[in-house]
């Protein structure tokens, strides 16, 4: 079974067996591959990056497959890491439900925060906002189940 590792934020991969490695890794790197493409998509939006670009770029064959490739790989990605989840005992079951009830926590806290403080600070908040606003809480949850569930703190 999987170790997790680095206060809650990381699994150690040599832990895993065949099986498990290749659906872990498999996983992340479909994901990672499928995020190059989402970055080619977040420069036809507005967002925490900037304005969009002009809408005779963006609405280009090279946009409309690379919007194609982001769906395709995450979905392969989604595939692997339920097999992988799927093998893994109780405990790292419980774990990633922790960290994605904490990442919902932060989406509505955070982003609540930053929803109510952007008339203030001259910005429009957005989904890529609210995104980051789950990655901290997903962030938060790992380091309180390691200090729950493994560190006993």
């Amino acid at each position: 079974m999987a170790k997790i590792t680095h206060r809650g934020s990381w699994i150690q991969v040599s832990s895993l067996n065949k099986e498990d490695k290749k659906n872990y890794l498999t996983s992340i790197t479909l994901f990672f591959v499928g995020a190059l493409f989402w970055g080619i998509h977040l420069t036809s939006v507005d967002g925490i990056f900037g304005p969009k670009l002009d809408e005779d770029v963006t609405n280009t064959t090279f946009y409309h497959v690379a919007r194609a490739l982001v769906i395709l790989f995450w979905a392969a990605a989604a595939f692997y890491q339920t097999k992988f989840i799927k093998s893994q005992d109780e405990f790292m079951q419980r774990y990633y439900l922790y960290l994605g009830a904490w990442g919902g926590i932060g989406f509505i806290s955070f982003g609540m925060l930053l929803s109510i403080l952007s008339p203030y600070l001259g910005f429009e908040v957005g989904f890529y906002e609210c995104f980051i606003a789950w990655g901290i809480g997903t962030g938060i949850g790992g380091y309180l189940f390691d200090k729950k569930y493994i560190r006993h703190g």
